[in-house]
């Protein structure tokens, strides 16, 4: 999997910042002026956890929504996780989320990908762990901004429904030339991919056990085929027809729209495999500290 140079750069320098973090908590914790003036902790291992709930929008972005805003085409998010407190600022958390993701190129400001007349829908299950900073002890503060990376992995199975109103899932059909003799290299997408989530948000401390957070999660994938459309050209439509007339139909929607059967010319843009497609959620969370604290 390829990373940029700033997202790169950014992971060293939240990283960096943490271990700074640790390392002032900890000279601070071996001053003896400082032993007795510090705040008692609660104690145990359950004094440190806490649980959350969240639900918001899901927008992705790729080959479908290249000439749109991505906004308009937001579905649902659901999440619920578990989190543990490291030190004051530095927290772990596990998410589990469920979220739906959708596009159509009629919605396009692009005549071509109009003219492409494709859509496709996705329900996404996803499972991460994240480090989380606060930039603000919320022990001494009601509010602090936070930010977070973490790794994970997400399941996709993407689909979409025929002129007839019958619901297709696309990756069995193969629509650009999966699975057939004669494009050896072109296998089925993996329907379970890895995924980088990074973001952050604000914090309100509303009692000493529940706490609002308002978050923008962003999801960094190794996958182009969340929408189904990666290859820039179409394949040969005998040969999908061979297998099942079905693919054809969906490889290419311009007919439903007045355009033209199947294209003509093989090379005709359909997608972009230069760039991997991405997902990310805006998301209202209450998270319980668990303990008698």
């Amino acid at each position: 999997m390829k990373f940029s140079k700033l997202y790169f750069l950014g992971i060293v320098m939240f990283t960096g910042t943490i271990t700074y973090a640790q390392l002032t908590a900890s000279m601070s914790s071996l001053n003896p002026e400082n032993q007795h003036a510090q705040k008692p902790q609660g104690k145990g291992f359950m004094s440190k956890m806490s649980i959350s709930a969240g639900a918001g929008i899901a927008t992705y972005y790729g080959d479908l929504t290249q000439g749109a805003d991505p906004f308009s085409q937001s579905s649902y998010a659901f999440s619920a996780g578990v989190g543990y407190n490291i030190m004051p600022h530095l927290n772990a958390r596990i998410d589990v989320s469920v979220l739906k993701v959708k596009a159509e190129d009629s919605r396009n400001s692009r005549e071509d990908l109009r003219a492409r007349n494709l859509n496709f829908q996705s329900v996404i299950w996803d499972l991460a762990g994240v480090v989380e900073y606060d930039m603000l002890n919320l022990d001494k503060f009601k509010f602090t901004p936070y930010v977070f990376v973490g790794f994970g992995a997400f399941y996709f199975n993407p689909y979409t429904f025929d002129k007839t109103g019958y619901k297709q899932y696309l990756r069995y059909l193969g629509t650009e030339g999966q699975g057939l003799d004669a494009y050896p290299g072109r296998k089925l997408y993996k329907r379970i991919e890895v995924q980088i989530p990074f973001g952050g948000g604000i914090k309100w401390a509303v009692s000493k056990k529940v706490t609002l957070q308002g978050e923008f999660r962003y999801r960094k994938t190794n996958t182009d085929y969340i929408d189904d459309v990666s290859r820039s050209g179409y394949p040969d439509k005998a040969l999908l027809d061979a297998k099942n007339p079905r693919t054809a139909q969906l490889t290419w929607r311009g007919y439903e729209v007045g355009g033209e059967a199947y294209p003509t010319n093989p090379g005709l843009n359909r997608g972009n495999p230069k760039n991997n497609d991405v997902y990310y959620t805006t998301q209202l969370k209450v998270v319980i500290k668990l303990g008698k604290k």
